[in-house]
């Protein structure tokens, strides 16, 4: 009988691991979310993504470094590498610029080699070959064999603490190395190491680089006391415990028994090494066990917000590693006690926790509305740290903070749509001091590190920024649809005077729509059109646009795409451009800029101010072409390989299109509260909003073929319309789409049910 008992609990429990069979009769094992990240997704090609363990938005990257020069290098990791030179506690996430890499640690075995040595030629320093064969990423765990030492690595990560541990051989020279000159392209300017004890070091370096001139401190704490502890300066071997000069680094060394591990928790901060020591002491009782616990924990917590069923394993691998990456960045950038770093300055957070690494122009797109579905409580403290910036620091909005300095890389004042959209979805943002941050950033021109002078104040003055000034197009579009944002805050706060200076401000993108040429084109000071340029080479195309991307741009008034359609000959005409656009490939003379790729037809995937393009076709009432094209992209401009994607991940931006598009939906305009319907992948996906309800969104009849809606109803109740809005979405409930192989043309056709977008 006990037997009997036992083979039908083995039976279940074989049943219970297998959900749904498919047409091919072959069962899909039940799987976790965090089982379905990769964090080797993107570390190939151009992504510039990072394979090490963080946890969300943790001060702590922990990755291997390959390589810390060269454009492939902007993470530290390229997945073509074969050799390694250590793990480092700072990572950017899918740039495309580089920066970080900060206090490297590096376990070795053998005689002290004083530099990391030449990634090709791995004998001349401490460097390890390595395989991919025995290298192994997880949501806040990685794990590699370092060939030339016979040590396995794990590093896992606290919310300001890395976590090493390193299985040695045995050996009575087991070498632990910090190397604090370790840097991601940057300039090391002085560096500090000293040990206070068998078991401690401590130390710093001072760098300058894409985030300004900036202090790393960090404080290190050994599981065992080492047996000796050497400081190298300038390469050469000191006689004291506590060295500072531009070039230090120290080597502790341990006798190890076979298969010995020896963990390391290394603390870091911007503040002081005080403040390191204090962050360490913070997650100190966390053995390197229970810190990886704790970080799969985290992972699991946001991972779980969406449960998934249907698709292919590829699919759901791309979509959950996308959210991994949608939380990866902006960074912690506050120590425990509250002060933190910003503009070179101290300060100290009062009811926020305050963060740093905001790529606002890629993010502010689909990153940032994502996140504030799921987890409202960081879209409130990304704002308020925004606005900490202009409320207490006395500066002005960032547009590419990093470290808490803005890089001023990229162009506008795209930290304004983030703040509006976590305002409207319910954060307990002061509107007030939020709104004067917008409208000083408003007037106040920046010049930009990658694209010159902002022209704002030529925008002002003139309505358009003139032809003179580098991309001019790119510049006064994305002004005119931050405007927009900053009237609809001045109008929640009563202020219609500005209301309405603003909305004046927001048209300014019909001052340079020439109609002649029905194309956005530059315009000179003095009113008169700029000349003709050579449409089929890059580089004029770039004194104008972007990257050169004019097929991008010529479609970006996000929030007037009804009266663009006007603009361009109403909506048979717009249609046709947009089947031109995605039908007609470029003939382009000249070096393509790097950001410019993923082509269909003239349409660039990798070029993020595009990304909106795809769904245009709901506003003139041909939905199922919207339908069709997010279905190819989802499909040929994404893998689970590690060149996943088709250019840098930007910190989320990519992934993000991606989520939403598997959902059935997008929002091509963040602040207009409308999310315009595209073509859902997935069987059914449920996604655990942040303020206690769930949104679920199911597709009947869906398959690869079956691309097209026939239908649409929210609890029951039938959709017509080709969009939904934020609040439906807020509210909860089952969207439901009926799918089905051929076009349904009537859907989201009529005049009632397509989305506008106007400012008349």
């Amino acid at each position: 009988m006990k037997r009997n008992s036992l083979l039908l609990l083995q039976l279940i429990l074989i049943i219970s691991l297998f959900t749904s069979c498919k047409s091919d009769d072959k069962p899909i094992i039940k799987e976790k979310p965090i089982n379905n990240v990769d964090p080797f997704i993107g570390t190939g090609g151009i992504v510039h993504t990072f394979p090490g363990a963080t946890i969300p938005f943790s001060m702590i990257q922990l990755s291997p470094d390959t390589d810390t020069k060269g454009w492939n290098w902007c993470s530290g990791y390229h997945y073509s590498d074969s050799t390694l030179k250590g793990f480092s506690h700072t990572h950017l996430s899918g740039t495309g610029w580089s920066d970080l890499g900060d206090i490297l640690v590096m376990p070795t075995v053998g005689e002290l080699q004083v530099t990391a040595g030449e990634k090709d030629k791995p004998d001349t320093g401490w460097r390890s070959r390595f395989s991919h064969e025995t290298e192994k990423a997880e949501a806040g765990f990685y794990k590699v064999y370092l060939e030339d030492y016979n040590v396995t690595a794990e590093l896992t990560a606290g919310k300001r603490v890395g976590f090493h541990k390193y299985v040695f051989p045995e050996t009575e020279k087991a070498n632990i190395i910090f190397d604090p000159t370790n840097i991601i392209f940057g300039k090391v300017l002085e560096t500090k190491i000293e040990t206070t004890s068998a078991t401690e070091i401590s130390g710093y370096c001072l760098s300058e680089g894409w985030g300004g001139k900036r202090y790393v401190y960090f404080s290190a704490e050994f599981s065992k006391p080492y047996d000796s502890f050497k400081i190298t300066k300038a390469g050469n071997f000191s006689k004291h415990l506590k060295v500072i000069d531009k070039d230090v680094k120290g080597f502790a060394t341990f006798r190890t028994r076979a298969g010995e591990s020896i963990e390391v928790k290394v603390g870091i901060s911007a503040v002081s090494a005080n403040s390191a020591l204090m962050n360490l002491r913070s997650e100190k009782d966390n053995s390197f066990a229970l810190a990886q616990l704790n970080a799969q924990n985290e992972w699991n917590g946001i991972l779980s917000k969406f449960k998934v069923e249907g698709g292919t394993k590829e699919q759901r691998r791309i979509f959950y590693t996308g959210v991994y990456h949608n939380f990866i960045a902006p960074n912690l950038s506050m120590d425990i006690d509250g002060k933190y770093v910003a503009l070179g300055r101290q300060f100290k957070a009062e009811g926020f926790t305050n963060y740093s690494s905001f790529s606002t122009w890629d993010t502010f797109r689909a990153t940032k509305p994502l996140i504030s579905f799921l987890t409202p409580q960081y879209s409130q403290d990304f704002s308020k740290s925004l606005i900490a910036r202009h409320k207490d620091a006395g500066e002005h909005l960032p547009l590419w903070e990093l470290c808490g300095v803005d890089n001023t890389c990229m162009i506008g004042y795209p930290s304004v749509p983030v703040i509006y959209d976590a305002i409207q979805k319910g954060a307990d943002i002061n509107k007030k001091e939020a709104f004067a941050a917008m409208d000083d950033i408003a007037h106040f021109n920046k010049v930009s590190s990658s694209d010159g002078d902002g022209g704002l104040d030529e925008y002002i003055k003139l309505g358009y920024v003139p032809a003179h000034i580098p991309k001019n197009i790119s510049k006064t579009l994305e002004y005119a649809y931050e405007d927009w944002v900053i009237a609809q805050l001045a109008k929640e706060i009563g202020d219609i005077k500005k209301y309405d200076y603003y909305m004046k401000r927001a048209n300014n993108f019909r001052n340079i729509y020439n109609p002649e040429r029905k194309m956005f084109w530059p315009k000179k000071a003095n009113g008169e059109w700029f000349a003709d340029i050579v449409m089929d080479q890059w580089e004029p195309l770039q004194d104008h646009w972007i990257s050169g991307n004019k097929w991008a741009y010529d479609y970006f008034v996000p929030h007037a795409v009804s009266d663009l359609i006007e603009l361009k000959g109403g909506k048979e005409a717009f249609a046709a451009e947009l089947d031109h656009l995605f039908r007609v490939e470029l003939d382009m003379k000249g070096e393509e800029h790097a950001d410019i790729s993923g082509f269909v037809g003239s349409y660039a995937h990798g070029d993020e101010p595009g990304h909106a393009n795809p769904y245009l076709y709901n506003y003139v009432g041909e939905a199922w072409k919207t339908q069709a094209m997010v279905r190819k992209l989802m499909a040929e401009m994404y893998s689970d390989k590690p060149d996943g994607m088709i250019n840098n991940e930007d910190c989320g931006q990519m992934s993000a299109w991606y989520i939403f598009s598997a959902m059935g939906f997008y929002p091509v305009c963040p602040g207009d509260k409308k999310y315009i319907i595209g073509s859902p992948i997935f069987d059914r996906v449920s996604m655990d909003l942040g303020n206690g309800r769930t949104f679920i969104v199911v597709a009947k009849n869906n398959s690869n073929k079956n691309k097209y809606v026939q239908s649409l109803s929210l609890n029951g109740k039938e959709i017509t319309k080709s969009y939904i809005t934020q609040d439906q979405i807020s509210e909860g409930g089952i969207l439901t789409f009926e799918m089905g192989p051929k076009p349904n043309k009537a859907f989201g056709a009529k005049e009632g049910d397509l989305p506008v977008s106007t400012l008349q």
